[in-house]
């Protein structure tokens, strides 16, 4: 057998060995989270609830900002302070939608500071 057939085929039955794992792989929960010094906000996607953590001991409250199916931003404060339990946030939407989230620190007089967007589905 030529060195160019033996590798054909050993090509053809990794990628089979990885086809056949990825399809066999169960389907992880789609949890996700948005940190910044200062705010977490993490997203259980069974369920559909944020938890809202202030982590800095800095006096400035902070936010989640969400967004569902593209939609308006909502927006849920949180002031409890760093040493409070986190804020926990239980909605009810439809399962296999789009929520995109951030979480933000509101400093008074300036710019809020406020995580990227993190995309995740219901």
């Amino acid at each position: 057998m030529g060195r160019m057939k033996r590798w054909t085929m050993v090509g053809t039955t990794v990628a089979a060995m990885l086809g056949m794992s990825l399809i066999s792989a169960p389907t992880a929960a789609a949890d996700s989270s948005a940190r910044i010094d200062g705010v977490t906000v993490t997203f259980k996607s069974h369920g559909e609830v944020f938890t809202l953590d202030d982590t800095a001991c800095d006096g400035n409250p902070v936010y989640l900002l969400y967004k569902y199916n593209g939609g308006g931003e909502r927006r849920y404060n949180f002031s409890g302070g760093c040493n409070a339990s986190p804020s926990v946030i239980n909605l009810s939407f439809a399962e296999g939608n789009t929520i995109q989230y951030r979480g933000c620190v509101n400093r008074a007089g300036i710019w809020d500071r406020c995580s990227g967007w993190t995309t995740d589905k219901t």
